[in-house]
């Protein structure tokens, strides 16, 4: 949105929120982020809005392998699927709860099934990832 005021930076990061300042007058305003973590958020959101981001960041974190993160995650592609579908009407809320002062910037990569999920899942002790030349 050309204009506006606010910039912020959509994406989730493991144990952390979705909304990072990405402007320097976000930054000034708000501080460093995740907005949607912070008590209470700084942002002209619903508390409805501010609850979904913090649920969707909690099954974000779901899809890591937080035993050993280089590893394949749990997720099949159907979880994949279904995360990458919420996280864009998520972002499209967020975009209608801030209004004109504020843009949005779409970061998130799409979540995908690792193609070595199954190789993992039959031994994940055995497991050793496949190095790419």
């Amino acid at each position: 949105m050309q204009g506006a005021k606010y910039i912020l930076r959509y994406f989730f990061e493991w144990g952390g929120g979705c909304l990072w300042p990405g402007n320097e007058a976000a930054f000034l305003e708000f501080e460093l982020g995740p907005y949607d973590l912070c008590e209470p958020c700084p942002l002209p959101l619903s508390s409805e809005t501010v609850v979904r981001c913090q649920q969707m960041a909690e099954w974000h974190d779901a899809s890591l392998n937080w035993d050993y993160p280089p590893n394949p995650g749990p997720w099949r592609q159907v979880e994949c699927d279904k995360f990458n579908r919420a996280a864009g009407e998520l972002l499209s809320v967020i975009r209608a709860d801030l209004g004109p002062d504020f843009q949005v910037i779409d970061e998130q990569r799409q979540i995908v099934e690792d193609p070595e999920l199954d190789e993992y899942l039959a031994s994940p002790k055995g497991f050793r990832r496949i190095q790419q030349q």
